[in-house]
């Protein structure tokens, strides 16, 4: 043999060796097939035994690609294919797919005839004896062939058929010996280039159930200890089973440091209700998920924010057995959240609201306004000559003017007021829920001064004084508007408006509203000398014993007169209380009541009229005054009273807040000898926690249930509960706005302790008091 031709059969060699690499190596789709047909014809000229196994290995691709795209361009695959092996059926013969493809079970010709199987297939299926050109049918004379399983596979095989696709299915098939067999099938028609049927391939895999479920168990075990995820096993009581490595890490601890230990010593907030809480949860069967935010603690003493979810592991006996938890660290999402909210609804200069935020709050406050009938308060505030400090003193200094007029603003609202900047040197206050529109008229005024008053004081930046003002107009709901968008329209005319009356001032929406105010703040400087004039005066309304028909007691009104030109004037109480209450004046004003009740009752007591005790309502801005206990004990000493003559009455709003400090103040009261009544019960919050927690003697069902109890049975029941509730509390009940007998007989039927009314007597003065008590001395 010569050089050359031994050169040449190196190279036919090399090239034969990178063909066969390249179809073993390279992904082949149904899009780069020609390339791999040349790729075959190549080889087949090589005339090498390796175009054998490449052969093999495209009819592998041909399953693989069936599985993979869509029947139709399958289909096509399949029958080009087709082409090729008809063309090489010296190459690519049944038994050499059988032998080389482990995925292939069977192949069967268009007839259904058996052609090639797997020996281990065979063996599943009971087929002992000679299969080969034979149908299904004709192996069930086969005592020993699996019936089930040929009926089930023939279904596929005709489904196969007439859909022109590949088919799956998973078949569970219990042997002889008791073992459950796993068969995965996929069957695969091949049609020739005539669209003819030519074979019909069953590929899949036979998987021994309980190795299956072994492999299974192994591979939860595997997932469980090595996922980057922080899991634990809990026993039916929360204690920790097992935990994985991510937990370990996250937490610090090993596993031997916790196994046994309740899941709570990972609670760094060490609420050692969560355990009750999360078990109280799982005790109803439609809950299989617990999730919530804890403190999860580390075992250096630092805490990380986690996310906690508990699910719940069923047996087979329908029971509890074990929990499975996760935790994932959450911190850094949270910070991440908090940082996306700053950006978004704060403003970055000044820290205030910004206006998307300001709008939002303020939709939120009218539609609670609109529901409860309140009054909400807009200012839309623009500070003067700001440009001018922006010209001339530059930028740096206008942001600090702005930081600082945001903290004054901040300073001069209250807790529950939203404040903003708008944009540029425009700053918006919202104040929510102003019971009347009198009040909010009154409250809007006297934060407006304190706005002007505030802004107007010196700035300072770098050593200079800076002097700005501000122009406030300000409109209310829904006098002024019924939307955010008229609201915000009407206030920024106010505020121009205010700037044309000069500057540094506010400005009402509608003019009247200036009188308005005008008025209410010189009915305030009056009411400051109302005491010293003696114009004020007590009015007692009786309280009488249904039992005995007697006069018990009497509850304590206050009325003023206003003298005028000849005349004398009654202010309304729901008129002037609000503004005393704004002021600060209820205080002097209630020592005042204190003392001169206590005095009156003495009296009465001395003439030996029947009276027991008087009823004095109390402001909760007087209550919680420094000065209140004080002004009760001095109201006492000086009308040498007993303490149990004398009742307090409360609203249940008083009671919200500091409960600690209400505590302490009422029983202050109770250690005096001093009752303490419940007005207005069933109105306001109506929390059975008061009735449990603080020392409340006398609960007073409010008017606005009596006043419909007889047409409206709902009123009747919920003053019959209360009586009910009272009694079972050792609490006295007095029902209020008694009007019409008939209404008094119910009350007298369910057990009510005392009643005060307009059926018995309207509030009296002092004397047609005494007289009234005088005409029942000897009755």
């Amino acid at each position: 043999m010569t050089s050359s031709k031994i050169l040449l059969l190196f190279i036919i060699s090399i090239i034969n060796i990178l063909c066969f690499i390249i179809i073993f190596s390279f992904n082949f789709s149904e899009n780069n097939m020609v390339f791999f047909h040349i790729l075959q014809f190549i080889l087949l000229i090589t005339g090498t035994s390796m175009s054998l196994f490449a052969g093999f290995f495209l009819y592998s691709k041909i399953f693989r690609l069936n599985h993979e795209t869509s029947p139709i361009r399958t289909q096509e695959n399949l029958t080009n294919i087709q082409d090729d092996l008809t063309d090489t059926q010296d190459l690519y013969t049944d038994s050499s797919l059988i032998k080389y493809i482990p995925s292939i079970l069977c192949i069967k010709d268009e007839g259904g005839r058996w052609l090639q199987a797997k020996a281990d297939y065979l063996k599943f299926l009971g087929i002992q004896h000679d299969f080969k050109g034979k149908t299904d049918k004709e192996l069930l004379s086969n005592l020993n062939i699996n019936t089930k399983f040929l009926a089930a596979n023939y279904k596929l095989e005709a489904q196969a058929w007439q859909q022109k696709k590949n088919v799956k299915d998973i078949i569970n098939i219990t042997n002889p010996d008791g073992n459950t067999i796993e068969i995965t099938l996929n069957i695969a028609p091949v049609f020739n280039c005539n669209d003819e049927p030519f074979r019909l391939v069953t590929s899949g895999q036979l998987i021994n159930k309980s190795e299956g479920e072994k492999n299974r168990l192994l591979l939860m075990d595997s997932l469980f200890y090595n996922s980057h995820l922080s899991f634990m096993i809990l026993d039916e009581e929360l204690n920790i089973i097992n935990i994985n490595k991510a937990f370990s890490e996250m937490t610090g601890f090993s596993e031997d440091e916790v196994q046994g230990n309740s899941f709570s010593m990972f609670n760094a907030s060490k609420k050692h209700d969560l355990i009750s809480k999360i078990l109280f949860r799982f005790q109803d069967d439609i809950f299989h998920l617990w999730n919530g935010e804890i403190l999860c603690l580390n075992k250096n003493g630092s805490a990380i924010l986690a996310k906690l979810e508990i699910t719940r592991i069923i047996n087979q006996e329908n029971f509890t057995s074990n929990f499975f938890a996760s935790l994932i660290d959450i911190t850094k999402q949270r910070k991440n959240e908090r940082h996306i909210m700053q950006i978004a609804h704060y403003d970055a200069l000044t820290g205030l609201s910004n206006r998307i935020m300001f709008l939002d709050r303020l939709a939120q406050s009218l539609s609670e306004s609109k529901r409860h009938n309140k009054h909400s308060i807009l200012f839309f505030i623009d500070l003067d000559k700001f440009k001018a400090v922006n010209d001339s003193l530059g930028h740096d200094a206008g942001d600090e003017v702005l930081k600082e007029t945001a903290r004054r603003l901040s300073a001069v609202s209250r807790k529950e007021d939203v404040v903003a900047r708008f944009s540029g040197d425009e700053f918006a206050i919202l104040l929510p829920s102003e019971d009347t529109h009198e009040r909010a008229l009154y409250i809007a005024s006297m934060i407006a001064k304190k706005i002007i008053s505030e802004i107007s004081s010196v700035y300072f930046f770098d050593n200079r004084e800076i002097f700005i003002g501000s122009s406030i107009g300000i409109t209310i709901y829904p006098e002024d508007g019924d939307s955010s968008e008229i609201l915000l329209k009407n206030s920024d005319i106010s505020m121009y408006h205010a700037k044309n009356m000069g500057r540094n001032n506010f400005q009402f929406y509608k003019k009247e509203y200036s009188s308005s105010i005008k008025d209410r703040l010189s009915l305030e400087n009056k009411l400051r000398k109302a005491i010293e004039r003696d114009e004020l005066r007590l009015y007692f309304q009786p309280q009488y014993s249904l039992k005995s028909r007697k006069v018990f007691g009497a509850e304590v009104l206050i009325r003023w007169f206003v003298d005028e030109i000849s005349t004398r004037k009654m202010i309304p109480p729901d008129y002037f209380i609000p503004i005393a209450e704004d002021s600060g004046l209820i205080i002097s004003i209630g020592e005042w009541i204190i003392l001169n009740a206590c005095k009156q009752i003495k009296i009465w007591i001395n003439e030996g009229l029947p009276i027991s005790q008087v009823s004095i309502n109390v402001s909760a801005r007087q209550f919680l005054d420094s000065g209140f206990m004080k002004s009760i004990a001095e109201g006492l000493k000086q009308a040498d009273l007993a303490p149990e003559h004398l009742e307090l009455e409360i609203t249940e709003s008083m009671l919200i807040g500091d409960t600690k400090r209400i505590e302490l103040q009422l029983k202050r009261l109770k250690n005096m000898g001093i009752k303490i009544a419940l007005d207005d019960f069933g109105t306001g919050y109506s929390s059975l926690s008061y009735l449990k927690n603080f020392p409340i003697d006398v609960l007073k069902i409010d008017q606005s249930f009596i006043s419909d109890m007889i047409e409206d049975s709902k009123d009747a029941k919920i003053a019959r509960a209360i009586i009910e509730m009272g009694h079972s509390l050792d609490q006295k009940v007095v029902a209020e706005g008694v009007e019409t007998e008939a209404q008094l007989l119910y009350l007298d039927h369910h057990g009510c302790d005392l009643i005060q009314g307009y059926y018995f007597s309207k509030p009296l003065p002092v004397n047609k008091m005494t007289s009234l008590l005088s005409s029942k001395l000897n009755t």
